[in-house]
């Protein structure tokens, strides 16, 4: 740490968020309400990338140690809730990746095959959990090929098709094709429609596309200034993550009329158009395989972590015994077979769940909504931590904090209200999306967080069970 060059710069922070947060996925549900989506992103960019990066940011420099978010709420809450953060995390990465997979694989059905494959619930759940099993297999093999996929990835779905939207933006209006979407006339509203309750269910999608900065947050105790770059770094960083979704949304809009826009195949779908009306058709299929590789590496960088990040704190937390089946390594590859074949089959059922669902949009929703439950109860439990560390362990040392006495515990509570609006929020769908079993999917969105919380419970007595017979 003394070896500046070792240290990381304003620059090196920023591309790091820009990575981790940035996905085209999330895109199509927010540009389905036009002119109005500018808003929604900004709001939601307000409410949840400043709480988190700047939270995380002080958190990670008074605990640098392994283990992220459990070891932030273990230090103030205890073992047992940091390890119910961890199983939550955890289990919202394996609903993550079925919902990652149906966006992938619509894509590449959708431009390449057939629309009618794009649609058909069976086909893609069948031909997403295929996928996941073959990522699986490669991973079990180790990292070498991993790595290969995961930097083909990033430019293929990220890079290419991002600077080809745009282009083509462009070249639709110096071309003489009218704006799709209303943005320029008196009558555009840029203003979003409160007063229906299916418009607010879109601030929950929107706040999710910027989760992942707690990972940022982990490098700010290695920065050159922690107190003046890495807020400086979140700041930039902000800037283009939301400039980029904005400007996205707005090229997609162009192309492609925010009314008709599909949630889960919105993208390929304003592409296609575009392309058979330029005569280009060629292009919707390069763009339909990229964004297919795109999903595809951000699933495979994510596939083994969290496996890792649950033997950690299993480990710590003394929940499992050192000769468990779920922690033992592969004998030639030395990786974690076993576990990576029950999130395997865990996802598999994820999966397969798009079948109880009237439409696939209706699936891909339900599967959004179970993730940010999933995902933001850790968040519930971060902001909460850092209250409660902010007034008893003032003494631990932060090479990063919130400036002020009162801003600190102003932006904890922003963000931590802001989770509690987006996950009671969900118990209304966005518009363009026909409502299934009220209970049916009720039970589907929050289920999934409340086996979760079960299974971590049940685990951690168990666990303390054993720890106290054995002593």
């Amino acid at each position: 740490m003394s070896d500046n060059k070792n240290l990381m710069g304003t620059k090196d922070a920023v591309f790091m968020a820009v990575a981790a947060v940035l996905a085209l996925r999330s895109v199509p549900m927010v540009a389905g309400y036009g002119p109005s989506a500018i808003a929604i992103w900004i709001i939601a960019a307000l409410f949840m990338i400043l709480p988190l990066s700047m939270v995380c940011g002080e958190l990670a420099t008074g605990w640098p140690h392994d283990g992220g978010i459990f070891v932030w709420v273990k230090e103030a809450f205890g073992a047992r809730v940091g390890w119910v953060s961890t199983v939550c995390f955890l289990f919202s990465c394996v609903v993550f990746f079925p919902l990652m997979l149906q966006f992938g694989f619509a894509a590449v059905s959708g431009n390449i095959m057939s629309a009618k494959i794009a649609d058909n619930k069976v086909f893609v759940g069948v031909g997403s959990a295929v996928i996941f099993w073959i990522l699986t297999l490669i991973n079990m093999r180790g990292l070498k090929f991993t790595n290969i996929v995961n930097s083909l990835s990033v430019y293929l779905g990220i890079f290419i098709p991002s600077a080809v939207i745009a282009v083509i933006a462009i070249y639709w209006v110096i071309s003489g094709h009218p704006m799709q979407t209303d943005y320029v006339s008196q009558s555009a509203s840029f203003i979003p429609d409160f007063s229906k309750l299916s418009n607010i269910v879109l601030a929950s999608s929107a706040m999710f596309a910027f989760a992942g900065l707690e990972v940022t947050g982990m490098v700010a105790g290695r920065m050159k200034n922690p107190q003046r770059d890495f807020p400086r770094s979140m700041i930039i960083a902000s800037i283009l993550i939301v400039g980029i979704y904005i400007l996205a949304t707005i090229a997609i809009n162009t192309i492609y009329p925010a009314s008709k826009l599909n949630v889960v195949s919105g993208i390929s779908q304003s592409i296609e158009f575009a392309s058979n009306t330029l005569g280009m058709p060629w292009l919707s299929d390069v763009i339909g395989g990229c964004l297919f590789f795109g999903a595809v590496g951000q699933i495979n960088s994510w596939l083994v972590g969290p496996i890792y990040m649950f033997q950690e704190a299993a480990t710590e937390a003394k929940i499992l015994k050192p000769n468990s089946m779920v922690v033992k390594m592969h004998p030639v590859h030395d990786t974690p077979h076993i576990a990576m074949i029950v999130q395997a089959i865990l996802v598999t059922v994820m999966c397969f769940s798009s079948f109880l669902s009237d439409s696939l949009e209706g699936a891909y929703w339900i599967l959004s909504a179970m993730t940010t439950v999933c995902y933001f109860i850790p968040y519930l439990l971060l902001f909460s931590a850092y209250i409660v560390l902010r007034k008893t362990r003032m003494d631990v040392h932060r090479a990063f904090k919130i400036p002020g006495n009162i801003a600190p515990y102003v932006i904890a509570m922003m963000g931590l209200v802001s989770i509690l609006f987006a996950i009671a929020i969900l118990f209304i769908p966005p518009d363009g999306i026909a409502p299934g079993n009220f209970w049916l999917d009720k039970a589907q969105i929050f289920g999934g967080a409340i086996v979760a919380i079960i299974f971590a419970l049940v685990l951690y007595s168990r666990g303390q069970k054993r720890n106290h017979a054995e002593v």
